[in-house]
């Protein structure tokens, strides 16, 4: 058997699995989370470069598989991996690396898979993608509260990426950005200028979500 490399051994564990209810790490026989024994720092690596070249490295999984193995890496049990984005044994350089590497998976694997659908409007037909895309931004807020952003240094980086994300043209993705704005907003007051100028500079945006960025605008997303 051809072995294979620690990327490629993460992405399998995270991606590689049928698309099941309970998902297959909910299931009474799941394996144990701490059996993945590799450092913060290594894992943080891992969601970088996966993230960076994720139209090569995610193509062969199926929108189902990546939007389970999405909500596997939000997972809060054991081992958490999103977490490792705020371990203080993780350098700085990767953990702002990271955060970046949000940009590259949304322009090369969202954009390009998520359907235009609304999720906070349940509209029918979205694709299975568009439930990891519309909750991306509200998960990460179970970890990366403020007070926690501002000691790591990471909140500019985390805005930063708001803004850039806000820009790619499709809906679920500007959807997801607003989304994310809403609940920081009332932490960081400047992200309604944010929307101000994303309203000014995209004409022709679907009413409904216009309104949905001046709910986001005033921090009234759920």
């Amino acid at each position: 058997m051809i072995p294979v490399d620690p990327l490629h051994a993460w992405i399998n564990q995270v991606f590689d699995h049928p698309e099941s209810n309970p998902p297959w790490y909910h299931a009474e026989d799941a394996p144990e989370g701490d059996a993945w024994k590799e450092t913060p720092e290594e894992i943080a690596l891992h969601i970088t470069e996966t993230f960076e070249n994720a139209d090569n490295l995610l193509s062969r999984f199926s929108d189902g598989q990546l939007n389970q193995g999405f909500w596997y890496l939000f997972d809060t049990w054991n081992p958490d991996f999103m977490s490792t984005l705020l371990d203080e044994g993780v350098s700085q350089e990767t953990r702002l690396r990271a955060l970046r590497s949000f940009i590259p998976l949304f322009e090369q694997v969202m954009a390009v898979r998520c359907s235009s659908h609304l999720s906070h409007l349940d509209e029918q037909g979205e694709n299975p993608l568009n439930a990891a895309c519309y909750m991306w931004f509200d998960e990460l807020l179970d970890r990366f509260q403020p007070e926690r952003l501002e000691q790591a240094k990471l909140s500019e980086e985390l805005l930063r990426t708001l803004r850039d994300i806000l820009a790619i043209p499709h809906d679920a993705w500007r959807e997801s950005a607003l989304h994310g704005i809403g609940h920081w907003v009332e932490h960081y007051s400047r992200l309604a200028a944010t929307v101000d100028d994303f309203l000014a500079a995209t004409p022709g945006l679907r009413p409904k979500l216009v309104a949905w960025a001046m709910r986001a605008r005033a921090g009234q997303v759920l």
